[in-house]
Formats: C-alpha cells, sequence, structure tokens
C-alpha cells in the first residue's frame, strides 16, 4: 500500500476520490460509451489514455477530471479491522462517498469534480449510466462549482470575455464536452461577484435562471427549442458542426448592466447526500426582492454583422469584435459559393499576442484546429473566439457576395461601350448570322472547314444551355485541329474558358476555386484526360460532380468525411489524333473531323504566305477587332430555357440503342441555334407555381439553320468508322463506279490492284 496516497486520502480526502475515479474510466467501455452517447465527452478525449495507478497520484487540476466509480476505491483502503481503516472510513462516509453499509455511493456512474473558487475539490457530482437497477439518475455530495477552473483564467490577464452559466451541470458539462469551455454551474454556492466584474458578456443558458445586479457586462438569454435543454439540444442536432454555436452567436440581448444567476441544485431530479443519507433537494424559489430582474425580454437578437468594425479594400478586410482584430486575406480568389478559403489572423489586443493561419472557413475541421491553437496563441477563450467567427463568417459572406455582384457588372462594363455593345448587338440581330459567322472565321485567316468552324461555335454557345454539346476534334497529326480549335475559342469570352493540357483522376473534384459554371472546358489532347474521362462523362450527364473522401482530424486523429462538389454544366472541347476515341465520350459529343484533302492543305498554304504581306498584317489587325466584336455579342447571350413547338413532328434513325443520345444531341444543336438567335425570337415568358420563367421558343428557321450541318455533324459520331477512313471509302467507291463505267461493267465486276488503288 503506498503511503503517500493513504496521506493525500486522508488530506484531501475529495481531490483523491476524484483522482481516483478519473483512472478508472478508462478501464471502462460502457462509461466511455455512455459519455459518447450523451455528448458529455470532450473531443480530444473520445479516446481517454489508461488513467495512472492510486499510488502514482500526486496533484489535482483545478478543472474538469471526469472519473467512473467502479466499485473499486474500497481495495485501496486499510481493512476496517485496522485502526487507519475505521478513520478513513469514517471521513469518507461523513463526506457522503461511503454509505452506512460501507458501499461507494457513486457506484455505477460517471463522476464530475465540483470546485471552490479557490480550485480546492468540495464535491462530486455523479450521473448513473445504468437505470436498471433504480436509484437517481443523479446526485452530488457537498457543493461547489462546475468548471472553476475558468474564474482563475478571469483573474490572469482577463483571458475570458465571455462566461455560460447553466442551471444544471449536465447542462455545463454538456457545453465544456462541446469545446465551449467558459462555462460553469453553481451547486448550492454563490458565485464570487469579483471574478464577474472582469467578464464583459455572461451567456444564460436556460430560461429559469433568475438574475440580479451583476455590473458593466452585457447579459444575454440563449433560446432553446421548446421542449429542449443544451444536452438534448446536443444530443439530437449532433450530426451538426458545433450546433451549441450557433445558438450562442444568436443569444437573445437583455441587458448592458449584466445580471448573475441566483445559485441553483444541478437538477430538480439530483439528490445530495449529506454524511451518506439520500435527501431530495427543493428547487430554489425565485428571488422577489427589488433587485430582482424580469423575466427575459423578446428583444430580436441583431444581425451578425451589426455593431461591427468592419474596413475592406481589395487587398483584405479588418474585422474588430472588442478587444479583437480579425483580418483576413484572400477574400478575393473565392469565386465559388461553398468555398472560402483565405488567410486569417486574430489579434488580442488586450495580451497583445496574435495567430494566424490559412483555412476553409466552411471546413468544420480546419476551424476547430484554427480556434483551438488561436486560444492557446492569443490567450482567449474558445468559445468567444468561435463566436467571434462565426460573426467573421456572415460578414465574409456578405463582402463575397459584394465582390460577385461587383466582378459581374464590371466584366459586362469593361467589355461593351455603348458602341461595342451597339456592334454586338447588329452582329447577333443579322439576317443571315450563320453566314456572317463564317465570313468572319475567313476574315480571320481560318480558311475551310465552313462545317467544323460552324459546330463549333454553335458547341460553344451551348455553354449557356442546361445540357450544352460537347466537341471532339479529329484528325492526323499536324492536319490543323489545334488551330481550328483555338478559332472557336477565340471567338469565345476568356472568363468564359477553363483551358488545360491534361487531367488527372481525381483533379477535377479539386477545382473549388474554379466556377466551372457555362462555361467551356478544353483539353489539348483527348490522350491527356484519359485518366479524368469517367468525371468527364458525368459532369457532361450530370451536370455536376460530387466526391466523398475521408481524412484525419489533427490533434484528435479521427477520421471524418469531406464532400467536394463542382457545378457545371460546361461545353466540352477536345482534340484527338487517336481513332479509338472512348465511346462514351463519343455519345456525349459531336465529333469533327478536319479536312486533309491535298486542296484543303492548298488552301492553308496559300494563307501562311499571305499572312506575311501587308495586307497579311492589315488582315491581322482587322481580325483582333473581329475576334473583340464576336466575344462582346456573346457577352450579351443570356442562358434561357429553350423550348420546341415542333418536337413532336420531328424524326431520327432508331435502330441501334446509341442513336437515343444522337438524337438528344440533335435536338440541343437545335436549341443551340435558337440561342444564338435569341435577339431575333421573342422573350416570352410563363408562370409556374406563381414563379415566372423567361423562355424562347424554336422556329422553323432554327429547325431549318441545325438540319443544314447535322448530318455533318451528327454523321461521324453515328459512324462507325473513322473519318478519313470513311473519306478513303467513298473516294475508292467513287474511282470504281468511274472506271467501271469506262469499261463498260457493273462496278461489282470491277477487279483492281492496292497499288492501282493507291
Amino acid at each position: 500500500m503506498n503511503e503517500t496516497w493513504i496521506a493525500d486520502l486522508q488530506a484531501t480526502p475529495l481531490a483523491t476520490v476524484v483522482a481516483y475515479y478519473a483512472t478508472r474510466l478508462a478501464a471502462n467501455p460502457k462509461a466511455i460509451e455512455y459519455l459518447t452517447r450523451n455528448a458529455l465527452l470532450p473531443a480530444s478525449d473520445k479516446t481517454p489514455a489508461v488513467g495512472v495507478s492510486p499510488p502514482d497520484v500526486v496533484a489535482i487540476p483545478p478543472g474538469p477530471m471526469i472519473g467512473f466509480a467502479d466499485r473499486t476505491l474500497g481495495r485501496h483502503i486499510p481493512l476496517r479491522v485496522t485502526k487507519l481503516g475505521q478513520t478513513i472510513r469514517k471521513q469518507l462516509e461523513k463526506l457522503g462517498v461511503f454509505r452506512p453499509n460501507g458501499r461507494e455511493h457513486f457506484r455505477g456512474m460517471v463522476t464530475m469534480p465540483l470546485y471552490s473558487a479557490a480550485g480546492d475539490v468540495t464535491g462530486i457530482y455523479g450521473r448513473r449510466i445504468d437505470l436498471t437497477n433504480g436509484g437517481a439518475r443523479e446526485q452530488h455530495i457537498g457543493q461547489g462549482i462546475f468548471n472553476a477552473a475558468v474564474l482563475s483564467q478571469v483573474d490572469e490577464l482577463s483571458q475570458v470575455d465571455e462566461l455560460i452559466i447553466t442551471d444544471t451541470v449536465l447542462d455545463a458539462w454538456t457545453f465544456y464536452a462541446a469545446g465551449h469551455t467558459g462555462v460553469i454551474c453553481c451547486v448550492e454556492c454563490d458565485l464570487p461577484r469579483e471574478h464577474l466584474l472582469k467578464v464583459q458578456r455572461v451567456v444564460l443558458a436556460s430560461p429559469d435562471l433568475n438574475a440580479r445586479g451583476l455590473g458593466p457586462c452585457q447579459v444575454h438569454r440563449i433560446e432553446f427549442p421548446a421542449g429542449h435543454t443544451p444536452n438534448s439540444y446536443v444530443r439530437k442536432y449532433g450530426h451538426q458542426a458545433d450546433p451549441l454555436a450557433k445558438l450562442l452567436r444568436n443569444a437573445t440581448w437583455e441587458s448592458g448592466s449584466g445580471r448573475l444567476p441566483v445559485p441553483t441544485s444541478p437538477s430538480p431530479d439530483c439528490q445530495q447526500v449529506p454524511q451518506g443519507q439520500q435527501v431530495t433537494q427543493p428547487e430554489v424559489a425565485a428571488n422577489t426582492q427589488d433587485n430582482t430582474v424580469t423575466p427575459p425580454k423578446t428583444t430580436p437578437a441583431p444581425r451578425a454583422s451589426e455593431g461591427l468594425d468592419v474596413q475592406a479594400n481589395d487587398i483584405e478586410a479588418t474585422i474588430t469584435i472588442e478587444s479583437r482584430r480579425w483580418r483576413i486575406r484572400g477574400l478575393d480568389r473565392n469565386t465559388v459559393v461553398g468555398v472560402m478559403r483565405v488567410n486569417v489572423m486574430v489579434f488580442n489586443e488586450r495580451s497583445d499576442r496574435f495567430h494566424v493561419d490559412t483555412f476553409d472557413v466552411y471546413h468544420a475541421r480546419s476551424r476547430r484546429t484554427f480556434l483551438a491553437e488561436a486560444a492557446e496563441e492569443i490567450g482567449a477563450a474558445e468559445s468567444q473566439l468561435r463566436s467571434d467567427l462565426g460573426q467573421v463568417l456572415l460578414k465574409l459572406e456578405e463582402l463575397q457576395h459584394e465582390q460577385q455582384q461587383s466582378k459581374t457588372s464590371v466584366a459586362g462594363a469593361i467589355a461593351l461601350t455603348d458602341s461595342e455593345q451597339a456592334a454586338a448587338l447588329e452582329l447577333l440581330r443579322s439576317e443571315n448570322l450563320l453566314d456572317r459567322i463564317l465570313d468572319d472565321f475567313d476574315a480571320c485567316g481560318i480558311v475551310g472547314e465552313r462545317t467544323g468552324k460552324l459546330v463549333g461555335y454553335l458547341a460553344a454557345t451551348s455553354r449557356l444551355l442546361d445540357k450544352p454539346l460537347g466537341l471532339v476534334i479529329q484528325s492526323s497529326s499536324a492536319a490543323g485541329k489545334s488551330s481550328l480549335a483555338e478559332a472557336i475559342l477565340k471567338f469565345m469570352p476568356q472568363e468564359d474558358r477553363f483551358t488545360c493540357s491534361a487531367m488527372t483522376s481525381q483533379s477535377l473534384y479539386y477545382l473549388g476555386n474554379e466556377n466551372l459554371k457555362h462555361k467551356i472546358l478544353s483539353v489539348a489532347e483527348e490522350v491527356g484526360v484519359r485518366d479524368a474521362s469517367y468525371q468527364l462523362k458525368l459532369l457532361q450527364s450530370e451536370g455536376s460532380l460530387s466526391l466523398i473522401s475521408t481524412s484525419k482530424e489533427k490533434g484528435s486523429g479521427r477520421t471524418s468525411t469531406e464532400r467536394y462538389t463542382v457545378e457545371g454544366p460546361v461545353a466540352l472541347l477536345l482534340t484527338t489524333t487517336a481513332t479509338d476515341v472512348d465511346p462514351e465520350l463519343l455519345n456525349r459529343c459531336l465529333v469533327v473531323s478536319v479536312d486533309e484533302s491535298p486542296a484543303q492543305t492548298a488552301a492553308i498554304h496559300a494563307q501562311q504566305r499571305h499572312a506575311r504581306t501587308l495586307e497579311g498584317f492589315t488582315q491581322k489587325l482587322e481580325a483582333t477587332k473581329l475576334v473583340k466584336l464576336h466575344q462582346n455579342a456573346q457577352r450579351l447571350l443570356k442562358p434561357l430555357r429553350i423550348y420546341n413547338p415542333y418536337a413532336e413532328q420531328l424524326g431520327f434513325v432508331g435502330s441501334q440503342t446509341r442513336y437515343r443520345r444522337d438524337h438528344e444531341k440533335y435536338l440541343t444543336l437545335i436549341s443551340s441555334v435558337a440561342l444564338l438567335h435569341q435577339y431575333q425570337r421573342e422573350i416570352k415568358t410563363t408562370e409556374v407555381d406563381g414563379q415566372s420563367y423567361q423562355y424562347l421558343e424554336v422556329t422553323r428557321h432554327d429547325i431549318a439553320l441545325a438540319n443544314r450541318i447535322a448530318d455533318w455533324a451528327l454523321g461521324r459520331s453515328i459512324d462507325e468508322l473513322p473519318g478519313p477512313t470513311r473519306r478513303l471509302l467513298i473516294e475508292l467507291g467513287d474511282w470504281i463506279r468511274g472506271e467501271a463505267d469506262k469499261q463498260k461493267i457493273q462496278p461489282t465486276e470491277f477487279t483492281f490492284t492496292r497499288r492501282e488503288a493507291r
């Protein structure tokens, strides 16, 4: 038997018993499961370390120490037949730790110490984990304050700006376990007022708490949903990230002069047991003296951003809350709603210390890590920083929204002056718009490929539809596929293009800072996206991508999940030299084969020579104007709904299942033509369930224009042969028929050698 431990038990019996119970918690999985299930185990203690043995207990910290009474305390005390054993047991029986029959009073309960303001253990609170054997759910002996350690933090450099006060130990325990460690509960004792004079804000976590004049601090009260206590609320909404933080931020303001709750018992059904006897603790009656404060007012909580000192510019935003200054940089780089990865620095003017880190404010795990490290670094309460960060986040959302609106308006204003807008509208209202587009391509030096250029232009324009077209430009090496793709992209606004050379299988999921909605996703070579072909197919078919991944939380080591989402739709533009393009990708795209004929080669050579002349230089300058004109025209196009009143009268080949998707591409091609001609069509409005929707109707002229290119545009995607192979087969057939006519025989009777064919 360790004589030091026995001496400690005699000198500070309650503190030593509390420490012993704390060593027994890790050995009782049922107790840990109960604490976890009831949201009473702090996140950092989900897997408690194995406790030390009783002889090794030498110090009792003045803070919460969770334990479990497993009926083994008596084994470490001398036997009752000895004088020392009788003395110690009588002492513990008088305190209520043992009952007269020799049993531990808190057997089968998780325990928590109660402290005096000076940090001495003056009581024990217990909560039974199994009620099958009867008995009160919770009991306590002695008196004291739950988490009195926070009072010492108030004294030391005024590190606590906010103090949460509850009327039950269970609710205070719940706040503490959730990370709001600036919480106390007084059990049959008065709270020393001198400690509260340095607290700026007191939050009452119960409608039953009466209050008295406190001093200069502000008093708020949390309004829980009907029938809920803090513990029941967390158990119901524990799947959310820190459910108590929102309630704390929205606490109702009651007074600027402050109020101090009248001390109450842990709860109406909690029993105190002095000297081993069980007695029911009555409820504390309401104070009816003159200084009793009236019930909470129904004043609504102010908006989080009201009353904040906010200064923002293009580089950073500074938000001051009381003595804490928050500086945020990098907000302008977050262009997608739901992503806010910024550089955050919080400075405590009282301690003259700061903490800085870069993280996604929407990321719960990152917030927890930042708050824990910041609280330790700057000497502030984590619960107060959590409340601050909630207000900062709401203000950042406002600033982000203002920035996005500003960028949207500025983008249009920079690109379009009055004269430029008039020129762009004149283009969009041209009677022969498609022919005008082809002429402008020619004027920019892109010769031939008339249908390919037109299909590419319409496919790029379809980015504004809910189901855009995809385009694959196919040719042999050095045939001009890249030039055609670049020409099409140049005619589109730069802000609507997202270009890359290759993609990995997971890269699309992590485009959180890139908004792909209604944009053109261009990849230099189809081979560069083969690893990401599945993701591209989903992005085209579903209009969005979503990935759920797992990771380890910093500090706790717990496995958590995180969702990554990329919003579409996007218009896909690829080039390839391969003849065996992924069939699933081809099913979702139009396929354009570059003209590889000698005549096209001669035309390209002529254009290359012309570009070296003075007239070619003039043409280049004119091409720059035309490119800007088409970009401006594209900026004027709006993403409208397209409805086809003639859809049921249209026909399409249906001999194979793959034609189901080809039919959809044909209908989308018609919609793209209508969308491009929106300034030549009447924009109509319809109402559904009281909400108005604008839309365009397809005209017969739109269908006729689409049919002009449908056979050529859809023929390659329907054809099982590559474009060059199909052209070879057609030319070979023409040659055979011509030779058969010369010999006046049937084509089937004509014979030839491969050399003759070449």
